[in-house]
């Protein structure tokens, strides 16, 4: 009897250790398996914030074309023509930087000169202390 008590005992034993390591096997398993849906989640919520901030932009730049549209449309025809000339200028200016950005133009050429009567009234202020 004391026999039998003791080979219970010491079986009871043995699984007792067989469910420990079990259970700390599925444990890791378990951590495995979350950490690699944790990493899938990060990756989704990156992509997903990667086409959120494409979509507001996408927005942002529609709603700017539409006010420049209504902007332009709300214009005269004489507002609209000086519009162009002085986009047409400004366009003629960054062809300029350019060419003095990459060498095309030597330096004394890349001198803005001021008409003469700014000219003047700045070399008027120049003097004064």
């Amino acid at each position: 009897m004391w026999q039998d008590l003791e080979k219970a005992l010491r079986n009871v034993a043995y699984a007792g250790v067989g469910v420990a390591a079990l259970a700390l096997e599925k444990a890791g398993e378990v951590g495995k398996v979350l950490v690699e849906k944790g990493e899938v989640a990060v990756e989704q919520g990156k992509q997903f914030n990667e086409e959120l901030q494409q979509k507001l932009q996408d927005a942002a730049q529609k709603r700017q074309e539409e006010r420049f549209n209504s902007t332009v449309s709300a214009m005269s025809a004489e507002e609209r023509e000086e519009l162009r000339r002085r986009l047409a200028e400004l366009d003629e200016l960054e062809k300029e930087a350019e060419a003095c950005a990459t060498g095309e133009v030597p330096p004394e050429d890349n001198v803005t000169h001021l008409p003469t009567d700014q000219a003047e009234s700045s070399e008027e202020n120049s003097d004064q202390p």
